[in-house]
């Protein structure tokens, strides 16, 4: 017997001023199970999760087509290869260039602006660029929006951009 409060109890567990004897507790444990469980199965939807590995593909916010100054969607995958085949500081990562994908954030006649971003269990940016589609520069706009760092990269890969925005 537990003495709490001036009155004496039959062996059990307390829980602030709660006293619960053995007889109670599997009670509100099977309550509180159950109620768990419903509402467990009321969150889920029933539809599969499918998560899919973007190591070799792009991660794109789509564009529906592509109306006048913007770039067709399938073009994007050449821009992300100039992107992977050039100077940005992926080493500061500790990536390889292949993990890196690309959302395109705007674009329009003259630049496209893109985040870099990898797919690391939650997906995580590493930085901005900006392509200019009339001189083909690209920069790295990560530090600097005002003076951004003219990147060098694949020329075959500009070639492939150009030949597929051309179409």
């Amino acid at each position: 017997m537990v003495l709490i409060n001036k009155t004496v109890m039959k062996s059990g567990i307390t829980y602030g001023r709660l006293h619960f004897t053995h007889k109670i507790l599997p009670i509100c444990s099977e309550k509180m199970l159950g109620l768990f469980l419903v509402l467990l199965f009321c969150s889920c939807k029933g539809e599969p999760v499918k998560k899919e590995k973007a190591a070799d593909s792009i991660a794109v916010r789509r564009i529906a087509e592509a109306p006048a100054g913007k770039t067709a969607e399938n073009c994007y995958d050449y821009l992300t290869e100039l992107v992977r085949s050039s100077n940005f500081p992926f080493s500061e990562w500790k990536i390889d260039q292949k993990e890196v994908n690309l959302v395109i954030d705007y674009d329009n006649k003259e630049t496209i602006l893109c985040q870099l971003v990898i797919d690391s269990g939650g997906s995580g940016i590493i930085g901005w660029i900006e392509y200019r589609k009339k001189d083909g520069r690209l920069m790295n706009t990560s530090a600097n929006l005002e003076q951004p760092l003219v990147l060098k990269y694949d020329a075959k890969w500009k070639d492939a951009f150009d030949s597929c925005v051309a179409r």
